[in-house]
């Protein structure tokens, strides 16, 4: 079911490089982990859409979002304050965990960790491995939650923990496990060149599910 409702800021905070996170009052419906919400912009015809990245009984409503200069949508989020209120549209989408007892592998670049956060938030026993490719070690969001789980950072740009590189790389060589599935988040050239990868290693395509994020040269995998 679609929802519309005006919700008041919490909090507004940077979190990288040129991103940030809306935290909202909790809206009256419910979501499940891996759904998205519509945020409008200066003109409420001007909709983008952004991963809750917020666990399911979490108390707010957390959106994370990268500022694009010349954007329609993110140049008007960055002016508000805490205390604004936003119509916030949603929730929709099937980017949702299938079967939380079953092995996984999630694939995420830049901002498009934001509903593995709410997978964590929401299931804490999961089976997985977290790969999260960015541009810049400024670029670790939530890295404050990411200590003791399983997760792989890469950074292209700038060297992380003495070494650069991209989630494809180690994608290509690490193991996977028997009867995984797949779950790719960001660039829509790290999805194609993820899924690439997982169908020439024998990985079945109903085990890949992705939530393409945007479009860009290729460098932040």
């Amino acid at each position: 079911m679609m929802n519309t409702e005006s919700l008041r800021i919490l909090e507004h905070s940077a979190v990288g490089k040129d991103a940030w996170c809306l935290r909202f009052e909790r809206p009256s419906w419910s979501w499940q982990a891996g759904q998205l919400v519509s945020l409008g912009g200066e003109n409420p015809l001007d909709q983008r859409d952004y991963s809750i990245a917020s666990g399911e009984k979490d108390t707010s409503l957390d959106v994370l979002y990268r500022e694009i200069p010349h954007g329609i949508v993110t140049p008007h989020l960055r002016k508000k304050r805490v205390g604004d209120s936003i119509p916030v549209q949603g929730p929709y989408g099937r980017f949702t965990i299938r079967n939380p007892e079953q092995p996984l592998v999630f694939c995420a670049t830049g901002t498009g960790i934001a509903p593995f956060r709410a997978y964590l938030h929401s299931h804490p026993h999961l089976d997985f491995t977290l790969l999260h490719g960015i541009r810049f070690p400024e670029d670790l969001y939530f890295r404050e939650e990411m200590g003791a789980i399983n997760y792989l950072p890469f950074s292209s740009k700038e060297p992380l923990q003495g070494k650069t590189g991209r989630l494809t790389d180690h994608l290509r060589e690490m193991d996977l496990p028997p009867n995984g599935a797949y779950y790719l988040c960001g660039a829509n050239e790290m999805i194609y060149e993820a899924e690439e990868i997982l169908k020439g290693r024998e990985v079945s395509t109903d085990q890949i599910y992705h939530e393409p994020y945007y479009y860009r040269a290729y460098d932040e995998s």
